[in-house]
C-alpha cells in the first residue's frame, strides 16, 4: 500500500520527526553544557512553568477553533446540519490516531525547544553584559535621517487610544503564537509545511533569540536609563508614564517587573532587545498561516506589522531589534524548508520501511 494511501502509523509518525527530535536534542543538551560550564543551574521551576503555561492555554484554544468553525458552517457553508456536522468533525479529529500521535510528538518537541530557549536567555547577561544599546540608538537615528523611529510612531499613532490598542495587541501576542504552535502541532504529521515551520520556530529562537541575541547583547530603550547610558529616552518613558496614570492598559507594569527580575536576588532575565522575538515570531506565523489560508496570511501580516510598530512606540525595541527580527524569520523559514527538502529522502525510506504492505 503507498504511503499517502493510509495515515502514517505510530513508528511512522516518530520517524517524521526524526529531524526535528534531533535539533531539539542538540539544542537541549548545547543549553545544559553552556548553563554547566558558567555554573548556572538549569530552571527546573521554570520549565515546569513553561509547559503549565502552554497547557493552561490549550483549553481556551480549542474554544476559538470550535467557535470559529461553527460560525464558519453556520454563516458561510449555510449547513442546515452544523452541530451534527462540527461533532462529526471532532470525532473525526479526535479518532485520527496519526494527527493525535503526531500532536502529541510535537508538544512534547516543542516545549523542550522553549526549555532550552529559556535557560539560554538566562544567559545572556553571564556570557555577555548589555553593550550594544548605544550602538542601536545611533543605527537607528542614522536609518532614519536623524530621528529616532520612537519620534515618528508617536507622531503617527501617539494619541492615547492608539496607545492602548498597541498595548493589547502585545498582550495577545503570546497567547496567539501558542495558539499557531498548537495547531500547527496537530496538523497531519506528513504536511511538509507543518514540518517546515516547526523546525523554523525552533531555528528563529535559538539563532535570534538566543545566538544573536546574545552576541549583540541589549536591553532596549526602556532600559536605557537604569543602563547608565543616558535620558535619550526619558520623553518616551514620560509618555508611557502619562498613558498609564489614565488607567488603560498598560506596558509600565510589565517592563518594572522584568527589571525587577534582572536585578533581584535570582537574577531571572526575561530582558532582550535584539532582535525583536515578538516582531520574528509575528512574521514566521504570518508566513507560515499564508501558506494555509491567504485570508489568515492577511490578517497575521497585519498583525506582525502592528507588533512591529508597537515595539518602537512602547519603547520595548529599537526599530532595528524589529527589522533583524523579521529578515531571522525569513531566513529560518527558507533553512527550513531547505532542510526539510533535504532530508525527505531519508525519511521517506525510513518511514516506508514501517508502512504496512498492500
Amino acid at each position: 500500500m503507498p504511503l499517502t494511501a493510509a495515515r502514517p502509523s505510530l513508528l511512522q509518525v516518530l520517524r517524521l520527526h526524526a529531524l526535528l527530535a534531533g535539533l531539539v536534542a542538540a539544542y537541549l543538551a548545547i543549553s545544559y553544557t553552556i548553563s554547566s560550564w558558567h555554573q548556572v543551574p538549569v530552571a527546573g521551576d521554570a520549565a515546569a512553568d513553561i509547559f503549565m503555561g502552554f497547557l493552561i492555554d490549550v483549553p481556551m484554544m480549542i474554544f476559538f477553533v470550535l467557535l470559529w468553525r461553527l460560525l464558519r458552517l453556520t454563516y458561510v457553508q449555510r449547513d442546515p446540519n452544523r452541530f451534527a456536522t462540527l461533532a462529526a468533525e471532532v470525532r473525526g479529529f479526535v479518532t485520527d490516531r496519526s494527527r493525535i500521535w503526531g500532536g502529541l510528538v510535537a508538544v512534547v518537541l516543542m516545549t523542550g525547544m522553549m526549555i532550552a530557549f529559556g535557560q539560554m536567555k538566562n544567559l545572556i547577561p553571564v556570557l555577555n553584559p548589555y553593550s550594544w544599546d548605544e550602538a542601536f540608538m545611533h543605527l537607528d537615528k542614522m536609518l532614519h535621517f536623524g530621528v529616532h523611529p520612537y519620534q515618528i510612531a508617536h507622531a503617527v499613532f501617539g494619541s492615547h487610544y492608539a496607545i492602548t490598542f498597541f498595548t493589547g495587541l502585545y498582550n495577545i501576542w503570546m497567547f496567539l503564537m501558542f495558539f499557531v504552535l498548537f495547531g500547527a502541532c496537530f496538523t497531519l504529521p506528513d504536511n511538509p509545511v507543518r514540518m517546515q515551520f516547526l523546525i523554523a520556530f525552533l531555528l528563529t529562537w535559538a539563532i535570534g533569540g538566543n545566538l544573536l541575541a546574545t552576541i549583540f547583547s541589549s536591553a532596549g530603550p526602556v532600559y536605557f536609563a537604569q543602563l547608565g547610558l543616558g535620558d535619550t529616552y526619558a520623553g518616551l518613558m514620560q509618555r508611557l508614564q502619562d498613558h498609564a496614570s489614565t488607567g488603560s492598559l498598560t506596558v509600565i507594569n510589565i517592563q518594572n517587573l522584568l527589571w525587577d527580575m534582572h536585578t533581584g536576588p535570582k537574577q531571572l532575565n526575561g530582558i532582550s532587545a535584539f532582535p525583536s522575538m515578538h516582531v520574528a515570531s509575528s512574521v514566521l506565523m504570518a508566513i507560515f498561516l499564508g501558506r494555509l489560508s491567504p485570508l489568515l496570511g492577511r490578517f497575521a501580516w497585519v498583525f506582525a506589522v502592528g507588533i512591529m510598530i508597537g515595539s518602537v512606540l512602547l519603547a520595548w525595541h529599537y526599530a532595528v531589534d524589529g527589522y533583524a527580527g523579521a529578515l531571522i524569520a525569513l531566513a529560518s523559514w527558507y533553512a527550513a524548508g531547505w532542510l526539510v527538502r533535504l532530508t525527505k529522502g531519508h525519511r521517506l525510506q525510513q518511514v516506508s520501511r514501517t508502512a504496512p504492505q498492500a
